[in-house]
């Protein structure tokens, strides 16, 4: 049997001529790292990172009814989101589980723009499908399409550099303007915890506008990252990853993520399970944190204060923010702390348990 090979971005020999390592990932021929996860990290904390996003998938539902359509079935009420605006949701099965978790914008008076994990945009696409839209068009995400993300607090300087002259728009607001004299679609969201915008570009002009942000945003330190930075900048902001803290058995009530459902809406799909789920919660995910620069990973039993198994390790890596191992983990709800991790048999890994974010942003 042949294998398939991974496709690539509109942007791979841009990262090849930057040194960029590279990994599968959701089917795709991705850039892990460059210089190294650390520094890459650093670099959008303290200046500016460009990150290529394009595997994700970015689709359009549009028609006078495309809002209505998208709030009947996403957990968050949306339905009075205006024009320019986004918010954070999820798709939920029927059952509650999680079928994937997305940002929504409403793009234009009848445009909604959606923005889908890599792994599940064909899967999130048919979804929407299956449920009755007459009067609108669902266009599904499109290899025409790049998305990159400009993250860290330099974005601003970087973005004015690049002909961006207008007041810093709000989270999750959407501007559409030329950047380097090529059109855009900027969506002021990110997945790090530092300000910034991920651009929606056609993707033959995507290497152009790659290269002019090196260059233009070198003054100001701006470095490409890779897929690592972003895990290990996210993990430190608590943020949900799916396959990790959600999937189609974890659901966003245990996960956490009960502020992105509309528990008021009159329906959408999967309430009445997440609202029984809400009333007897049998697990929960918690953010946990070694003493050492160890860390625990994926897959790793979590015992309890009574050395009982009660869960395991979802989410894990070495903070450069913090200098520690860091962690998620989906526990019994009424498991006892103080928490460990399984590193092999007979040894364990003394965890604290802390609130997410793991670090706090200054505003």
């Amino acid at each position: 049997m042949n294998e398939v090979s991974p496709k690539r971005t509109a942007l791979f020999e841009e990262h090849q001529k930057h040194g960029a390592r590279f990994v599968p990932f959701s089917g795709y021929e991705m850039p892990v790292q460059y210089t190294g996860i650390v520094d890459e990290h650093q670099a959008v904390r303290n200046s500016a990172g460009l990150f290529d996003v394009s595997h994700m998938g970015v689709s359009f539902f549009r028609g006078p009814n495309a809002l209505n359509f998208v709030n009947s079935i996403i957990t968050r009420d949306v339905s009075e989101l205006n024009v320019l605006q986004g918010a954070y949701t999820l798709l939920c099965h029927e059952n509650g589980g999680t079928v994937d978790d997305l940002i929504v914008y409403r793009s234009a008076e009848d445009e909604m723009l959606l923005v889908f994990n890599a792994s599940n945009k064909e899967k999130d696409f048919e979804f929407f499908s299956k449920f009755p839209h007459e009067g609108v068009e669902l266009i599904p995400a499109s290899e025409n399409l790049s998305l990159i993300a400009l993250q860290g607090p330099k974005s601003p300087q970087i973005l004015k550099a690049l002909g961006f002259n207008d007041e810093w728009p709000k989270a999750f607001e959407v501007r559409h303007t030329a950047l380097a004299e090529i059109s855009t679609t900027l969506l002021f969201t990110g997945y790090t915890g530092e300000i910034g915008c991920e651009i929606v570009v056609h993707s033959d002009k995507a290497p152009e506008l790659w290269s002019k942000m090196m260059q233009d945003g070198k003054e100001f330190g701006l470095q490409p990252c890779g897929l690592g930075a972003r895990d290990t900048l996210r993990l430190e902001m608590g943020f949900s990853l799916y396959g990790h803290e959600l999937n189609d058995q974890i659901n966003p009530v245990e996960a956490g993520l009960g502020w992105a459902i509309g528990w008021k809406k009159e329906n959408f799909h999967g309430k009445a399970a997440l609202e029984k789920i809400k009333e007897n919660k049998q697990k929960k995910i918690v953010a946990l944190k070694s003493q050492s620069r160890q860390a625990p990973r994926q897959g790793m039993k979590v015992l309890d204060s009574k050395g009982n198994t009660t869960g395991e390790i979802t989410s894990g890596s070495f903070s450069p923010g913090l200098g520690v191992g860091i962690a998620l983990a989906l526990v019994d709800q009424t498991s006892s702390t103080p928490y460990s991790a399984e590193l092999r048999p007979g040894k364990l890994l003394e965890l604290e348990q802390c609130k997410r974010p793991f670090i706090t942003k200054e505003k």
